[in-house]
């Protein structure tokens, strides 16, 4: 496992630690699966790593993500002279669904701040739902980033976005004076919770059944879009890299679309059905 401690290295010293510890993950996986089968992973075919991703899992976000780790991990074995080809790129690209926006309820977000049993319990739910925060930007989070009414966010690729605060989470902080990490932790060298640790606490503490940090930012994201119906200013809030991430707020649900359908005029169908259904034919 030597070179997978060295792919670690490389990989915490450019990437943040949740990319990272993800890349790692699945070069750790096909390690594994080499060995059981006593290939050795500098050998592997394009059809064998294929073989492979069909151990990772059914849904093809998954085996997108996978594929996506083996190729910056041969990518960096070959700059690295530990072989000379990246099989991985032979593989086309994995092309995944476009989903639909899963937004926490109301009700939900009522039980799991009803739940809260600290000001970090509060501000976790708040920023994911009042602010659209990914965990891995929440963890970060410390007092020098509240300023004016604004919260400085590291996002992916260590990209700076500002977020207005909502005013329930303004209200909060001044009163909570914190002054440090939002989200300390004697546990984590770094002194602050880890982004897997409020995940965590989220799905399995505050938000009861399938609900998680993710759908409330789904929330705050369906939200803002059904009010505001602005699709740029959404994806600098969201930070995301291209607007085709941003669409999928941007679909509305079948309740909103059930009056436009029902306004469509019936050309006599409701009437010829009375007919059929007394005829006895």
């Amino acid at each position: 496992m030597e070179v997978i401690a060295d792919f670690q290295t490389w990989m915490l010293s450019i990437r943040r630690p949740q990319t990272a510890r993800n890349r790692v993950h699945y070069a750790r996986q096909l390690m594994k699966w080499c060995d059981n089968d006593r290939l050795s992973i500098f050998d592997l075919s394009a059809k064998q790593i294929s073989q492979w991703l069909l151990s990772v899992g059914q849904s093809p976000a998954t085996r997108k993500n996978a594929l996506d780790a083996i190729n910056v991990f041969y990518k960096w074995a070959v700059m690295s002279r530990y072989t000379t080809t990246n099989p991985a790129a032979e593989i086309p690209k994995i092309m995944v669904p476009q989903g639909m926006p899963n937004p926490t309820p109301d009700d939900v977000l009522q039980q799991g701040i009803d739940r809260c049993e600290s000001v970090q319990d509060l501000l976790m739910l708040l920023f994911a739902s009042y602010g659209g925060l990914r965990v891995g930007e929440i963890a970060l989070l410390h007092s020098h980033d509240i300023h004016d009414g604004q919260v400085r966010v590291q996002g992916k690729g260590g990209k700076i976005r500002y977020i207005p605060l909502h005013p329930t989470i303004r209200d909060i902080l001044h009163q909570a004076n914190i002054d440090g990490w939002l989200f300390p932790s004697t546990r984590n060298p770094s002194g602050h919770y880890l982004p897997d640790s409020i995940a965590q606490r989220i799905r399995k503490h505050l938000l009861p059944g399938k609900w998680s940090a993710h759908s409330l930012r789904h929330r705050f994201a369906t939200e803002f879009y059904h009010k505001n119906l602005n699709i740029l200013a959404l994806r600098e809030l969201l930070g995301h890299a291209t607007v085709s991430s941003t669409m999928i707020y941007t679909r509305v649900s079948s309740d909103a679309l059930a009056p436009q359908v029902a306004a469509i005029q019936d050309q006599g169908a409701a009437r010829r059905w009375s007919v059929i259904k007394t005829d006895p034919q």
